[in-house]
């Protein structure tokens, strides 16, 4: 659970910290006060704070292998508090995916309706995984992602989800009806990039310009 310090859309919850560090105590019982500071991006003070409360709950003991090394070890009953911010948590984010791949369903539904089939997703990032992941969940679909285009040559023959990442100069080489721009940062790059390859701006759909 060491994505917490690169959360972008929430503040992290008490409950959630409590969550990552449970988790981490039970898959490291040697682990530091440090190291669990690190995990939530927290002061190692507000560590021992926390740690104090959760052994007043019964959730965790200490053991003192000597006097500056401790073990942590989570309790039966501290696994079943850990289970239980586990599917809270994870309702929560079902219920926002939800509401992302409502967005993202609206979305193919416009690219249907002007009439497109076979498209390239250009930007090999987390929104082209996403589209790509609810073009899976629909199907059948009406929508057949060809391949995935990308300016990073690192990239380049991997794939993502099951499709090929491709360079700008392959793009001739697959039939498609238009380009989905799924780059944020790079949108107006991308399609700058695109005009000077002589691309026709009518097929470029972009996924955050509308």
């Amino acid at each position: 659970m060491d994505f917490i310090k690169d959360i972008k859309f929430f503040t992290p919850t008490l409950q959630l910290k409590e969550l990552a560090i449970l988790q981490h105590i039970e898959n490291k019982e040697d682990t530091t006060q440090k190291e669990l500071a690190d995990l939530i991006n927290a002061a190692p003070s507000m560590i021992n704070v926390y740690i104090n409360d959760y052994e007043e709950k019964g959730y965790i003991i200490r053991e003192y292998i000597s006097a500056k090394t401790v073990k942590y070890k989570i309790t039966p009953q501290g696994i079943n508090r850990k289970n239980y911010l586990l599917i809270s948590y994870l309702r929560e984010l079902l219920d926002l995916y939800k509401l992302a791949k409502e967005n993202v369903e609206k979305f193919l539904q416009d690219i249907e309706n002007k009439g497109y089939k076979n498209i390239l997703l250009y930007g090999a990032g987390e929104v082209a995984e996403t589209i790509l992941g609810v073009i899976r969940d629909r199907q059948p679909s009406d929508i057949t992602v060809e391949a995935i285009v990308d300016d990073n040559p690192e990239k380049w023959n991997k794939e993502l989800l099951g499709h090929k990442i491709i360079s700008r100069d392959e793009i001739k080489e697959y039939n498609h009806d238009a380009i989905v721009i799924t780059s944020y940062t790079y949108e107006d790059d991308i399609r700058k990039r695109l005009e000077e390859v002589g691309y026709d701006e009518d097929r470029v759909v972009r996924f955050f310009g509308g």
